[in-house]
């Protein structure tokens, strides 16, 4: 389709042919005027030359008769040459100014003005008459009749013969005794002139006509066509046809221009099958992305998104393109990442987050935004990474679960011992009365002693068994650690392990999730319970398990230190870098899911924390645990 700036476009032939055109007819028609202006002046100085001439012939001619003072016969001799082709009229004038002779008999006689054209040449005073050149003595006009006239003046000069001779005698001082007027019709110069001027403009038309042609040809040969072909080359290689090659081998610029033009094309290919590869393999790297990807532009809108994202979310690609970002995110979790705070040229922040599907299942992803710039420090989008961690959910109630079965034992025989205290009590309360004796006021107070302690197992099983909302907050440790140790003391104690604590209630609390904090505890506690059992199956004095917390610093930050150290079996160094990953245990198959470190080293994690072993084989092992402080989080 034509745009309207190429509907008037004129090619560059187009403008050559013009412009060469141009210039001929310019340079034609000035050359033109200046040579028929110069052939009219030579025709003419050939005109006066003629008159003059003739003029010279009549005086000549004349001579001998003036000297014998034969009138007659020079009459005769003029009315002969006057009969020339050519010549209009003579005339003859005295010194006085008057007609002396004239082909035409009736201006003898007649006195003229000396003011005329033909008489202030000689009686103006300027310059001697016998000098005055044949430009000025010749007049140039066109008579009553419209003829073209040229009369030219000849002075009849005193010669001495005229002074000696016996018919009539001159006076020595007079230098001019009359003049001669001659008038030459110029009807048939001008019509050379003209016939001139004709033959001269069809030559030039001519000359124009076989120049434009000739130009022509040569310049759609050797510009047009050339110039047809690059700009061709241009289109197809704009198209997409990189193996186009322009077929020009002059050795000249366009020659040059075109073997250029084919190089760049060739090299083009090449930088655009890199660009395909490179752009292929960074495709590759996308699809086959196992996280989420999603590239939206300062407005939050969806500008792409990879496979895993349409796997993950249930929608087509196209049904999220143009989209705002917020589509995508469970009710209420848009604006908990912060996106809407500060401009999102600025945005860079990971945190946990939900998703909502298509289906609308929500979804909990590690969500992290990181801000695209080209190389010029232009802003050119967001990328949005997710990963989901429904399974470290489901993994972690998992853990959860596994905990909460292994805490069944022990809390079985922790209320049996106050359920049969109960039991007992109330059995002898039964019998003092049917006895009618008189109750000590010891037992009913064991009683419920033995039952506030069965309540407060329970709160706390309870506690760690329900599903709550994973929302972090002000948390003591020594309170976790006392919640923890309900469910888990009387199961220590049952297998004769000797637990020291050191653990302050009056260390600064740290933020998080108490029930999360407290199944790391619980992990950790079970298995240096299994390791300590590994090692000794029976009660012994080293079978110590010790708890320590303690401030500490975590990356130039203030944090608490809880360190859990048993005297077990220990971990071999080639399995240590591997305990931590999920599903790996050194349990027997049966008593282990391989999920209680790599759960407790998620949660941690997601604590902003770290997770840290040491052991020694045969000897011990320390979990240590580091977590900021509540002053962090401010």
């Amino acid at each position: 389709m034509k745009t309207p700036e190429s509907k008037y476009r004129i090619s560059l032939s187009t403008k050559l042919a013009i412009h060469l055109v141009l210039s001929m007819i310019v340079i034609f028609s000035v050359v033109g005027v200046l040579n028929l202006r110069m052939h009219k002046r030579h025709l003419m100085q050939g005109v006066y030359q003629n008159a003059d001439q003739i003029s010279d012939i009549i005086k000549r001619g004349t001579n001998l008769s003036m000297l014998k003072n034969e009138r007659d016969r020079i009459y005769q001799i003029v009315h002969s040459i006057a009969l020339e082709p050519g010549i209009l009229k003579i005339r003859i004038y005295n010194k006085e100014g008057r007609i002396s002779f004239s082909t035409e008999p009736g201006e003898v006689n007649m006195e003229v003005n000396m003011q005329a054209d033909a008489c202030i040449v000689c009686h103006g005073g300027l310059m001697p008459p016998a000098d005055a050149p044949i430009q000025e003595r010749a007049r140039d006009y066109h008579n009553q009749e419209g003829n073209h006239v040229l009369g030219v003046i000849s002075p009849i000069k005193n010669e001495p013969a005229c002074v000696a001779a016996e018919c009539h005698a001159h006076s020595p001082t007079q230098k001019v005794l009359g003049v001669l007027d001659v008038f030459m019709q110029l009807d048939k110069v001008d019509a050379s002139q003209h016939e001139y001027e004709n033959r001269f403009m069809w030559f030039v038309v001519l000359t124009i006509f076989v120049l434009c042609f000739t130009s022509t040809i040569f310049i759609y040969f050797v510009v047009f066509r050339p110039v047809n072909l690059i700009v061709d080359g241009t289109k197809r290689v704009a198209e997409g046809n990189l193996d186009f090659k322009i077929n020009i081998t002059s050795r000249d610029e366009i020659g040059a221009l075109a073997k250029s033009f084919n190089d760049m094309a060739a090299d083009l290919k090449i930088s655009q099958h890199q660009l395909m590869s490179e752009k292929a393999f960074t495709e590759n790297i996308i699809r086959s992305m196992s996280n989420s990807l999603v590239i939206v532009d300062e407005d939050a809108i969806i500008q792409r998104a990879n496979q895993a994202t349409c796997n993950l979310l249930e929608y087509t690609e196209d049904e999220l393109i143009g989209k705002p970002l917020m589509m995508i995110f469970a009710e209420g979790h848009y604006e908990d990442i912060g996106i809407t705070d500060y401009p999102i040229r600025n945005f860079d922040n990971t945190m946990e987050t939900a998703y909502i599907t298509k289906s609308r299942k929500k979804i909990y992803v590690l969500f992290s935004g990181s801000v695209v710039r080209d190389d010029n420090n232009k802003f050119q989008g967001l990328a949005c990474m997710a990963q989901d961690i429904s399974w470290q959910t489901e993994a972690m109630n998992a853990g959860h679960l596994a905990a909460l079965g292994e805490l069944a034992a022990g809390v079985a025989h922790e209320i049996n011992n106050p359920m049969n205290s109960i039991i007992n009590y109330a059995q002898v309360i039964i019998d003092g009365i049917r006895r009618g004796e008189t109750l000590p006021e010891e037992i009913p107070a064991t009683i419920i002693k033995e039952g506030d302690r069965v309540s407060s197992i329970v709160r706390s099983l309870l506690s760690f068994a329900r599903a709550q909302d994973r929302i972090k907050r002000p948390v003591v440790i020594h309170d976790v650690l006392q919640e923890t140790l309900a469910l888990t003391e009387t199961q220590l104690i049952k297998d004769g392990i000797v637990l020291k604590i050191d653990v302050s209630r009056t260390l600064p609390k740290i933020m998080g999730d108490f029930q999360q904090i407290q199944q790391v505890f619980i992990n950790i506690i079970n298995n240096g319970r299994f390791a300590l059992n590994e090692k000794y199956p029976a009660a012994h004095p080293d079978k110590v398990l010790s708890i320590l917390a303690e401030k500490g610093e975590l990356d130039g930050r203030p944090a608490i230190k809880i360190t859990f150290r048993d005297n077990g079996t220990g971990i071999p160094d080639n399995i240590i870098e591997k305990v931590m990953n999920p599903f790996f245990s050194t349990k027997p198959a049966g008593q282990g899911t391989g999920l209680g470190l790599a759960i407790s080293h998620g949660i941690i994690a997601d604590h902003d924390g770290k997770l840290i072993i040491d052991s020694r084989v045969g000897e011990y092992t320390a979990m240590s645990i580091l977590l900021p402080t509540v002053e962090e989080w401010m």
